[in-house]
């Protein structure tokens, strides 16, 4: 299929690699696309697979790499998670386990699932109607989507165990968004190329994660916000989110990163970055 897709895309490719996981559990497939960018994408089954969010350090502020925390909760595959401020706190709504460690202060997307229920999962753009620093209770945090026309209420979102912040939704119940202003980024954030992580969700309920990389340390290379969107849009995703990205994007497949991150740490052969937390797949 993917051949296909990049074909429709107007791409040359040299070359795709597919490795099947665990009976088709999960896949992951790479390819280049144009010059200077590579893709990576995980396809992932939530009923073979237990798909939770993490957060460096737990209950404290700081910053970890996406390898050391894959390693640690012996995930089969990672990526990166949302945005993040410099001491390591969410930079927007992240809920991991029922627990608050931050609300968003802008509305933007969000990708909300819960284990039970075959990891239910709906994405949207939200705000909550108090921040963190109001110090509420947790079961007074109740989080209001923002979309127009809706796409989910309140009522979708209450009693779900994770939450993780992005920018900006890329699709919606199958429709590729065209304006992405009510999100309020940075122009420059969307019209120029960068690397990007996202995360869709299929017709079949299976989950995709993309990373996409550029060459020389991600200088040359990337995606625009639109050239993302359609390619989860091409993907046949029904509803897709884009993650934090830059130096952050990291995919993680059994305990090795297998992107070419832009990040600063040195060590492992590859320029990764310390973040705040991290989407992690793990044996069920």
């Amino acid at each position: 299929m993917l051949n296909n897709i990049l074909w429709k895309m107007g791409v040359t490719f040299l070359l795709i690699v597919s490795v099947p996981f665990e009976a088709d559990a999960f896949s992951y497939e790479y390819f280049p696309y144009g010059y200077f960018t590579s893709i990576h994408v995980l396809t992932v089954d939530p009923k073979e697979h237990v798909i939770v969010p993490v957060k460096a350090f737990g209950d404290n502020i700081g910053r970890e790499t996406v390898v050391n925390l894959s390693n640690h909760y012996k995930a089969v595959a990672a990526v990166n998670g949302g945005f993040w401020k410099t001491n390591g706190s969410p930079a927007g709504i992240l809920k991991i386990n029922h627990k608050w460690y931050g609300t968003p202060i802008k509305p933007r997307g969000a990708i909300g699932w819960s284990s039970l229920n075959h990891q239910k999962v709906i994405i949207d753009k939200i705000l909550t109607n108090y921040h963190l620093n109001d110090f509420p209770s947790e079961d007074e945090i109740e989080v209001i989507p923002k979309s127009d026309p809706p796409y989910t209420t309140p009522e979708d979102w209450k009693g779900l165990e994770h939450i993780v912040g992005g920018a900006p939704v890329l699709v919606s119940s199958g429709n590729l968004i065209q304006d992405y202003s009510s999100e309020q980024t940075l122009q420059s954030f969307l019209i120029n190329k960068h690397p990007r992580t996202a995360v869709g969700i299929k017709r079949t309920g299976e989950w995709v994660f993309v990373v996409v990389d550029g060459s020389f340390y991600g200088f040359l290379g990337g995606m625009t916000i639109k050239e993302l969107a359609g390619f989860m849009h091409k993907l046949d995703c029904t509803d897709a989110l884009n993650l934090d990205g830059g130096g952050s994007s990291t995919m993680v497949v059994e305990g090795i990163v297998i992107n070419e991150p832009s990040g600063k740490i040195k060590g492992i052969g590859k320029r990764v970055e310390a973040v705040s937390d991290a989407i992690l797949i793990l044996p069920k």
